[in-house]
């Protein structure tokens, strides 16, 4: 749990929201990618395999096909809010979306 929670502090920082230019490609050029070319299509998709595969081996079920579909729906959510957090130009919406995301995937105490 604490790597899946540090991985999603550092994608969501404010530092990664401001660093369009130097951040996560996906969350900066994910929209781009179907205009592309078939070779940065596919190397896309290799990194983006990667990051799916990095978030499932931190996750308790790790080996198991739910692990994998967790793995996808956090990937996705984490780039979804760093794209709509980058488009406003409302600081507090930005961090709201930020906050709601974390909420929403951090494991519920014990």
């Amino acid at each position: 749990g604490q790597a899946i929670q540090a991985i999603m502090q550092a994608y969501l920082s404010p530092e990664h929201i401001s660093a369009i230019e130097t951040g996560c490609p996906v969350s900066a050029l994910g929209s781009e990618m179907p205009r592309q070319s078939p070779e940065v299509r596919r190397a896309a998709t290799a990194h983006i395999k990667e990051m799916i595969d990095l978030i499932a081996r931190q996750l308790p079920d790790w080996g198991q096909p739910q692990a994998h579909q967790q793995a996808m729906a956090l990937l996705s959510a984490l780039i979804g809010t760093t794209v709509i957090a980058r488009a406003v130009d409302d600081p507090a919406l930005s961090e709201a979306l930020r906050a709601a995301t974390m909420k929403q995937f951090t494991p519920a105490a014990d």
